[in-house]
């Protein structure tokens, strides 16, 4: 109306009737307790309160166009940013290649990924903060909603010239023995070490634990500088194991340590489009690899 100066000619622009227009303007000034519009000789023209509505409208119309046409795109996963989270082995050692290969098929995603302990993860997840995660245990909440993924075999490692690495079996009392490195609590491998142990009545506090690390690099990195043996992610020791500088400590008297590698999600929250594919693409993957 602005442009066609006119009520009678904007109606008809818009199929509507000039009282209705009429009307639909005056309650909008009233509401504004401001004059849009001076009717004068025939024509109406925007007041300055009429031309600073218009400029503010029309963005008003332009964000809404933007914010549908983002909905659009986001419900139909078209687009859209994806947050997600993962313990130190999933986060280093599973998901970078499996979220490479998914960026190649849905480039428009955005991607990302906070790696912290599995408790910390567990936080995230309950807060927000990502959608999922892929975490190496359970913490235990009602909110909770978990769904098994694959399997993680954890070994004992030493320097590939350690005298244990030149036997074929050796046993636990000759563990106790030795120096340690291990973990931080907190962490899925941790957890599921002292899991096992317990089921022989032992805690990891009859080892003698010369260091704690950070994380599962700073692990490695401690055991090849001799400070001591270590529980390890077998996925995370693979490339050390194949080039000779870790060697597996075969432990006689005493299970091997499966811990089980698990998607977390909240109970209560709606996975976005983009969440759900992802989802959809890690289970194909594990399929495929079953």
């Amino acid at each position: 109306m602005a442009d066609l100066k006119s009520f009678s000619r904007a109606a008809d622009d818009l199929f509507l009737t000039q009282p209705t227009v009429s009307g639909h303007i005056l309650s909008l000034e009233k509401s504004l307790s401001l004059r849009l519009f001076d009717r004068t000789g025939g024509e109406v023209r925007l007041t300055k309160a009429g031309e600073l509505f218009l400029r503010y409208a029309s963005k008003i119309l332009t964000a809404r166009k933007d914010l549908l046409n983002g909905l659009s795109e986001f419900s139909q996963g078209i687009r859209g940013e994806l947050s997600l989270g993962a313990s130190t082995i999933p986060g280093e050692y599973l998901l970078p290649k499996l979220m490479g290969a998914f960026k190649k098929d849905h480039p428009r995603f955005a991607l990302s990924l906070k790696i912290a302990d599995t408790q910390e993860i567990v936080k995230y997840v309950l807060h927000g903060n990502v959608e999922f995660g892929v975490i190496g245990a359970k913490v235990n909440h009602l909110s909770l909603h978990y769904e098994k993924y694959e399997e993680d075999e954890i070994i004992v490692v030493a320097p590939s010239d350690h005298s244990l690495a030149r036997k074929k079996r050796v046993d636990l009392e000759d563990l106790l023995k030795e120096p340690w490195v291990i973990r931080e609590e907190g962490c899925g491998t941790q957890m599921a070490v002292e899991k096992a142990l317990s089921r022989k009545g032992m805690t990891l506090r009859a080892f003698n634990v010369a260091a704690e690390m950070g994380s599962t690099s700073s692990l490695k990195e401690g055991v090849k500088a001799r400070l001591g043996l270590a529980f390890i992610s077998a996925r995370a020791a693979e490339e050390e194991l194949n080039q000779g500088l870790l060697s597996r400590i075969a432990v006689e008297g005493m299970e091997s340590i499966y811990r089980q590698i698990y998607i977390v999600s909240h109970r209560g929250r709606t996975l976005s489009p983009m969440g759900m594919e992802f989802l959809r693409f890690l289970k194909r993957k594990r399929d495929e690899r079953n």
